[in-house]
């Protein structure tokens, strides 16, 4: 599998992830943020088997980033000498 398999250059910024304008129904307007609002910036799209594979790979790298995500959580093991019955202050 080669890269141009997953990804293909964005054909509204031809890559550059920059457009000044955006032209919407004949009239082109500035473009505050400046990025492309077709690839948000990142200068390609993802095709459908690029697509696929995040979508695979996605619960892994969620896992990554945040190990508890997707798992549930254990409770904490009281310390020596503590106790895990919570006690009324008053």
């Amino acid at each position: 599998m080669v890269i141009s398999e997953l990804k293909q250059t964005c054909p509204r910024c031809q890559g550059r992830k920059f457009l000044a304008g955006i032209a919407d129904m004949g009239i082109t307007q500035i473009n505050p943020g400046g990025t492309c609002p077709a690839c948000k910036g990142r200068g390609f799209l993802l095709t459908q088997k690029g697509q696929d594979l995040l979508d695979l790979l996605r619960p892994f790298i969620l896992e990554l980033v945040e190990p508890s995500a997707g798992r549930p959580t254990k409770p904490a093991a009281p310390r020596e000498g503590q106790s895990d019955v919570k006690r009324d202050p008053s």
